[in-house]
């Protein structure tokens, strides 16, 4: 498979050649939207969708039709509603194990945080700020600094528990899972694959946070052929690229779905495209590599460029960023 046809199709997998039309559409497509930034979830949203504005992912939270809760690797994601209890089941466990030496420190036990759970499916009634929350776990005898770490931590161990989520500014029990709906880890390959394809094992760990040993044994074997020392779909074609510009925000999952990001971004530039923290920041996409970065300023788009940008395509692209809301 040449390189070129490669993201050719990763970013039809990632509807940005094909955009979804509801938020429904989307996340059956690409599973997850990283979303710890509400604001760069939005992006995301933004660039695979037509006809929806910031107000629609509000209200699709609001409703709880998209979930907002710990998921891949214990990162924040989007997640479709039918989705969010089967994964977070999956995902949950290993989550919480990487986080424990975290709460030990912080004095959140295994005793006290299985005492919290209690306490928030008793206080947890309605829609609830994290402020109103910890004093609402207060009077029910769990008491945490407000102004401290402690929490966050306490709220994630919640979320990986399945017993929280959290909208866009609010915290609510995680929706009652589909008893008859308990997909595992072959599901898990699949949908990734769908959204990510043509990956490896290696990228499907990376993204999941799950072992490569574990996830590649699980995967469907009868759906796939080899490709390189990884799998891809069997039945994808590759559509055509001709200056497609797409502008992406911080923490996008087209660069954070894979452990090797060679094929979209040139090692060369990868220093050009790390937040201090170390994760992408804000880049343009032009026929599925990464040719530059950028970032708003008084109310423009300024774009840092490390190779070719068709104007007419990045002009559109802007615009739509700018009226994004």
């Amino acid at each position: 498979m040449t390189a070129r046809r490669a993201r050719a199709l990763r970013m039809r997998a990632q509807r940005l050649t094909d955009p979804a039309r509801t938020l429904s559409e989307l996340l059956r497509d690409v599973l997850a939207v990283q979303a710890q930034d509400v604001a760069a979830a939005g992006l995301a949203v933004r660039a695979r969708t037509t006809g929806l504005c910031h107000a629609d992912l509000r209200a699709a939270l609001d409703r709880g039709d998209v979930v907002r809760t710990c998921a891949l690797r214990g990162a924040v994601h989007l997640l479709h509603r039918d989705d969010a209890a089967w994964l977070v089941a999956l995902l949950g466990p290993a989550n919480i194990a990487r986080g424990r030496p975290r709460r030990l420190e912080l004095g959140l036990t295994d005793e006290l945080c299985e005492r919290a759970l209690g306490a928030l499916r008793e206080v947890l009634t309605e829609p609830l700020t994290r402020t109103a929350l910890v004093d609402r776990l207060a009077g029910v005898g769990v008491a945490l600094d407000p102004a401290g770490p402690a929490p966050s931590h306490l709220l994630a161990y919640a979320a990986n528990r399945g017993v929280v989520c959290a909208g866009e500014t609010t915290y609510r029990p995680l929706p009652d899972p589909d008893p008859g709906h308990r997909p595992g880890l072959p599901e898990l390959a699949r949908r990734y694959l769908r959204a990510y394809g043509p990956a490896t094992v290696e990228d499907l760990a990376a993204w999941s946070g799950l072992p490569a040993d574990r996830v590649g044994a699980e995967f469907p074997s009868a759906e796939l052929v080899p490709g390189g020392h990884g799998w891809r779909l069997s039945t994808a074609d590759a559509p055509a690229l001709e200056d497609t510009v797409r502008l992406l925000g911080p923490f996008d999952t087209f660069l954070l779905g894979y452990q090797d990001r060679d094929l979209l971004l040139d090692p060369a530039h990868a220093p050009l495209v790390r937040t201090p923290g170390g994760a992408p920041a804000p880049h343009v996409v032009v026929d599925g590599r990464v040719h530059g970065t950028w970032r708003r300023r008084d109310g423009r788009v300024v774009v840092e460029q490390f190779g070719h940008i068709p104007v007419s395509e990045l002009d559109v692209e802007v615009e739509s960023v700018l009226t994004w809301s």
